[in-house]
């Protein structure tokens, strides 16, 4: 079991915050296909509800909470810590949670230990309201994000065996449910984690509506330290500043051999949390891998590539941009893909599992918006 620790931020700057308006937390409109009342994404399925004990209480939802920041750290933050947190300006609430990267299915993923009651709260709405869900983990079950279940064919009700720092225990695949933190893979009740060998309290999502994200990083970053990993985890800031990053867009002399890389892994099959040529890649996987080949460092993660430069409009795309998509029906606000721009609407992609990577066509549906890379110098 490792323990979570840096997020991946590409080494001339941390993903930061952008100017443009939060997706709103308690109601969506729905994707196409989807059925539900009110114009809201229904609840994530659960394996089975009938086979509840209901032997552990689950506090009902209370209400939404927004997740600004999650701070995550080798070790147990101590409490006094912690509350220092919450004393800051502008923080609402603050939600202690363990963390930790571990074999689950003999893939490596990232977990963390929750309190089914009071998590709930910060989670994404389709899943904050069902109360089987939260049920399920407080009893022992494992729930796996939208895109590791479902890319893995980790069905519902199926039995996975994690691998921690007391041994191997087996879970049952509750739901398919996307926590709204990037990077998480899973979620388990911290009684689950504890039995896990997992830290315990190494993390914090901190709740701080309205607030100016970049203030409040710095703020927390001077309570917390340096050795404790920042992820902004939302997308408003309170201030003027227009999406814009630090840095200067890559040359076109990068995208193109950052294109050819890309290129040359045509017709290679997808594979979930894939990173290596000829045998697999997935869509962030892929990205990172191709500017790699370029001389470029991005994040791996989806919802930090995000962070790795310009927001531009679609309309104003060029060739080498990123294309984002919010597609998960289980986070209705969460970055969920990634592609590379060609240019006169085709893109290239590593789609889902059981395809190839591949030039498309460009879809709209969804899109979150464009990404047009930046580095410090050239």
């Amino acid at each position: 079991m490792v323990v979570l620790g840096a997020l991946g931020s590409p080494a001339w700057a941390e993903p930061g915050p952008g100017g443009a308006d939060r997706p709103p937390t308690t109601s969506y409109s729905l994707p196409s296909g989807a059925t539900g009342s009110s114009g809201s994404y229904p609840s994530p399925p659960v394996a089975d509800s009938g086979r509840l004990d209901r032997d552990v209480r689950v506090a009902p939802f209370d209400e939404a909470r927004s997740r600004e920041y999650f701070a995550v750290a080798a070790e147990s933050l101590d409490p006094d810590l912690v509350e220092r947190v919450r004393a800051i300006d502008g923080v609402r609430s603050v939600e202690v949670v363990d963390a930790a990267r571990i074999r689950i299915d003999g893939v490596v993923m990232s977990v963390l230990g929750v309190n089914p009651s009071t998590f709930r709260n910060y989670a994404p709405a389709p899943s904050a309201k069902s109360d089987e869900i939260w049920q399920g983990i407080a009893e022992g079950r494992i729930a796996l994000s939208d895109d590791a279940g479902k890319q893995r064919d980790l069905e519902l009700g199926s039995t996975v065996a994690m691998a921690g720092a007391h041994g191997t225990v087996d879970k049952e695949v509750w739901t398919h449910a996307t926590s709204g933190v990037a990077g998480i893979d899973a979620l388990i009740s911290r009684a689950s984690a504890k039995e896990l060998g997992f830290p315990r309290g190494n993390g914090l999502i901190v709740s701080a509506p309205g607030a100016d994200l970049w203030q409040l990083r710095e703020d927390l970053r001077k309570v917390l330290g340096p050795d404790v990993s920042l992820q902004v985890l939302a997308e408003e800031s309170s201030g003027p500043r227009p999406y814009d990053a630090d840095g200067v867009p890559v040359s076109e002399e990068i995208v193109e051999r950052m294109i050819a890389a890309a290129e040359s892994q045509l017709g290679v099959p997808y594979v979930w949390g894939g990173t290596t040529p000829g045998k697999g890649f997935d869509c962030s996987g892929l990205v990172q891998w191709a500017f790699r080949q370029a001389g470029v460092e991005i994040p791996r993660v989806t919802h930090d590539q995000w962070w790795a430069g310009e927001h531009i409009d679609y309309a104003d795309a060029r060739r080498g941009d990123l294309i984002f998509w919010r597609s998960d029906p289980t986070a209705p606000d969460y970055i969920s893909h990634v592609a590379i721009y060609l240019g006169d609407g085709k893109m290239l992609e590593a789609p889902r599992s059981g395809d190839v990577v591949k030039v498309t066509d460009v879809r709209t549906d969804r899109m979150a918006g464009v990404v047009r890379v930046h580095v410090a110098d050239q």
